[in-house]
């Protein structure tokens, strides 16, 4: 029972880790639906899950330094200090953390392309309906006026 703590805390990643994705999946309709609300709700619920991921990855580095006395221990050199049943679990501790960040890595990816296009249309809109300086000015005789920002500050 050496690292039963350890998959104690490895069951706690993969559980925070799947809520993760369950967020990132709610997020990509969100970002479909243009749910601006929703978007600022999901990613504050985002920032708790990653806060609470850091504070458990924090307990992991530390019983490896106390147990093994190095805090970078990779998994396997715990598997082989593991005997029969907490070898197995250990595995398919392993096997579920990495399917599990995967698919959040996979997500957030396309939550990425998602915005990225609509900073795409954004823009293209932006720049349709925003007058250019020859728009107004017939001649060069005027005096041109110095830019705007497209965005204040103070809004």
């Amino acid at each position: 029972m050496i690292v039963a703590p350890l998959i104690h805390l490895l069951r706690m990643h993969i559980e925070l880790y799947e809520s993760l994705l369950a967020l990132s999946r709610r997020k990509t309709e969100a970002l479909k639906k243009n749910d601006i609300e929703a978007l600022s709700a999901l990613l504050a619920d985002e920032q708790k899950h990653i806060l609470a991921i850091r504070q458990l990855e924090e307990r992991r580095q530390r019983w490896l330094k106390e147990t093994l006395g190095d805090e970078a221990a990779t998994l396997s050199r715990c598997m082989d200090l593991a005997k029969g049943k907490e070898r197995e679990e250990l595995r398919e501790c392993q096997a579920r953390l990495q399917t599990a960040v995967k698919a959040v890595a996979e997500a957030n990816e396309l939550n990425r392309q998602l915005i990225e296009q609509s900073l795409q249309f954004v823009t293209a809109m932006i720049e349709t309906f925003a007058p250019t300086p020859s728009t107004y000015s017939r001649t060069q005789q005027y005096a041109s006026s110095p830019e705007r920002p497209l965005f204040e500050s103070k809004a």
